[in-house]
């Protein structure tokens, strides 16, 4: 028994090794992508480069490894029933079972890992790419903007830079389009040069201009003082214009700050922001109703007769009519602004005790899915009888695509409430795992790829095709 299990672990963790980070070699190469543009042309030293990659690696292990257990077991069962050493070992008397048994426990305990590596070590990568991705734009702010193209980054602003000179921060020929008034090109700053720096505590971005002009509409949104009074000018020697760090996409250095984002929580954590969530929500209903009854409920008959005479507002003089009616109508307005801030704090606070929740079941549905994906690989090879590189690998993507989109939909839709977030989660799992029985049990019974064959529609496509050819 010792010899088979060597055999068969053998068999997987050829493939395994090499599959695992091939995947995971091209899901890296797909995310440094998107991060192109913040990354080329800094001058970033190549520790820093180094560093984000270390804390990318993490984040695509839950994409990586079950799609490579899932390979590795299919082309690991495939190769033996393809050599006809599965068909040896099943004469002899053992069981697709008992084969399978080595590679189960040994997938098991990858998921027992892969359970405190969702648990521990991705949330603190997540923590640290993102703080660390956070330093390199708040400190190369002046790299991101390039010669001779438009630098949007900053809302409400357009800048253009003919010369840059990223080792003294100069900049020449600068022109800056203001559109913070939101009414289109109404204010427009010309400066021959300038340079860029962080204010003291990193919370703005300080453009200082030198030997410039601005000009201004007077009124934009009046079009008779445009012909009349097009624009003002105004020359400077020195100006400086100040950015606010909040309007970049990108959060701050801190990691303290990160302390209540699901993403970067482990399970204990999670648990308490949850319980912590749940409590405020609460809060705020009960405060919400207390507002809300007291404002408009009178609990005494003394409440009530002071009331009465008011109602009959005919009876009333002409300014004390309206001025109940300019009381009441603030009142239904501060009580409209009140319903409608309460409204969405707590569809924020909701869509917040949401991602916690998902966060929640993401560290339990990863271990899941690496036992799921190898109940349906190990027997699906011993079915088709293929291994190598070619047959195996197109299952196995149709397989793991299958899967990755039925979680990602089923994930999108619980955090929109289309249903609950633990069947969001689980929907995956659920569809899948009684194909992975269902296999397991075709397997241990001899069925045969030619009997898959006949009710193969690809096949018979080419089949088709031959006779018409």
């Amino acid at each position: 028994m010792k010899t088979l299990n060597k055999l068969v672990l053998k068999a997987f963790f050829t493939p395994f090794l090499g599959t695992f980070f091939t995947m995971l070699f091209i899901l890296l190469m797909q995310n440094v992508w998107k991060y192109v543009d913040d990354l080329i042309g800094k001058g970033l030293e190549w520790n820093i480069i180094g560093e984000i990659i270390i804390y990318i690696i993490p984040t695509l292990v839950p994409l990586a490894l079950p799609l490579a257990i899932l390979l590795s077991s299919l082309m690991a069962f495939g190769q033996l029933s393809e050599n006809n050493e599965l068909t040896a070992l099943k004469s002899s008397g053992i069981s697709l079972y008992r084969i399978m048994r080595p590679m189960f426990i040994t997938i098991c305990l990858f998921s027992f890992f892969a359970f405190l590596f969702s648990n521990h070590v991705i949330p603190y990568s997540n923590l640290k790419f993102k703080t660390l991705l956070y330093d390199i734009m708040n400190k190369k702010l002046d790299l991101n903007i390039r010669q001779g193209i438009f630098f949007n980054d900053i809302e409400g602003y357009s800048i253009k830079v003919a010369e840059k000179d990223s080792k003294n921060k100069q900049l020449k020929d600068i022109i800056i389009y203001d559109h913070t008034n939101k009414a289109g090109n109404t204010k427009v700053i010309i400066a021959e040069s300038g340079s860029m720096y962080s204010s003291k505590n990193g919370r703005f971005l300080v453009l200082e201009l030198f030997n410039g002009q601005s000009y201004e509409d007077v009124d934009p949104k009046n079009p008779r003082n445009r012909k009349t009074l097009p624009f003002s000018r105004s020359k400077f020697k020195s100006e400086k214009i100040r950015f606010d760090l909040s309007s970049f996409s990108f959060e701050r250095t801190e990691e303290d700050k990160y302390s209540n984002v699901a993403q970067f929580m482990n399970l204990k954590q999670l648990s308490i922001n949850q319980d912590s969530l749940i409590e405020n929500i609460e809060k705020r209903l009960s405060d919400f109703e207390n507002k809300i009854s007291s404002s408009y409920n009178f609990n005494s008959n003394e409440e009530i007769s002071e009331i009465l005479p008011i109602l009959n507002i005919n009876s009333l003089s002409i300014n004390k009519k309206n001025r109940l009616l300019k009381a009441a109508s603030n009142k239904i307005r501060s009580s409209k602004s009140f319903i409608y801030n309460t409204l969405r704090e707590l569809k924020f606070k909701k869509k917040k005790l949401k991602r916690s929740e998902i966060e929640w079941h993401r560290k339990f549905s990863l271990p899941f899915a690496c036992i799921i994906l190898f109940l349906i690989g190990a027997p699906l090879g011993a079915i088709i009888r293929k291994g190598g590189l070619g047959f195996p690998v197109l299952l196995s993507i149709i397989f793991f695509l299958v899967y990755h989109i039925i979680s990602i939909t089923a994930e999108k839709s619980a955090l929109q409430d289309v249903f609950s977030t633990s069947i969001g989660m689980w929907l995956s799992t659920i569809i899948l795992t009684p194909l992975g029985i269902l296999l397991c049990v075709k397997a241990s019974n001899d069925y045969q790829y030619s009997n898959l064959n006949r009710l193969s529609f690809i096949v018979n496509f080419k089949n088709i095709w031959r006779k018409k050819s």
